[in-house]
């Protein structure tokens, strides 16, 4: 390909690339939002590229994991502590059948072994209340509710 043909090629995409500016902004100013196409881009190679070149395309971000709320566990007290309004949220899992009470809210559910169970519920009670495996007595959690 000689230099004049890459010269017109370039002044080719060019004039295309204004062309698509210009229609772009001209077609806004609606206060509608657009709708999801759904459509992906795809690396095309451009006319100023060397025949026989590979295009690169730009990596797709991974979206990032929500954390877990906090899993308490029989052997150990795990302290929680949320503001008076917040979504209180926690996970339970047990090595045996039995019932997790959490104290001041009487909020109660079964648990069987090897299963988790999960709470969330807005945290309108200040206090300290205690999170506890009913039939094993077994404290296992501290929910602290700030004003």
């Amino acid at each position: 390909m000689s230099r004049s043909q890459r010269l017109t090629f370039l002044a080719i995409a060019a004039a295309i690339a204004m062309a698509a500016v210009v229609l772009l902004t001209a077609s806004g100013g609606d206060d509608e939002e657009p709708a999801a196409t759904g459509a992906t881009a795809t690396a095309t190679p451009s006319a100023t590229e060397e025949p026989g070149a590979t295009a690169t395309e730009t990596p797709t971000p991974t979206p990032t994991a929500e954390a877990q709320p906090p899993l308490l566990t029989e052997g150990k007290v795990t302290k929680l502590r949320f503001e008076q309004g917040e979504t209180a949220r926690f996970r339970v899992r047990a090595d045996t059948t039995d019932e997790v009470h959490v104290h001041g809210y009487d909020l109660m559910k079964d648990i069987e072994p090897g299963r988790t169970v999960a709470f969330s519920f807005k945290a309108d009670i200040t206090g300290i209340f205690e999170i506890e495996l009913e039939d094993a007595q077994e404290q296992i959690g501290q929910l602290r509710v700030d004003p």
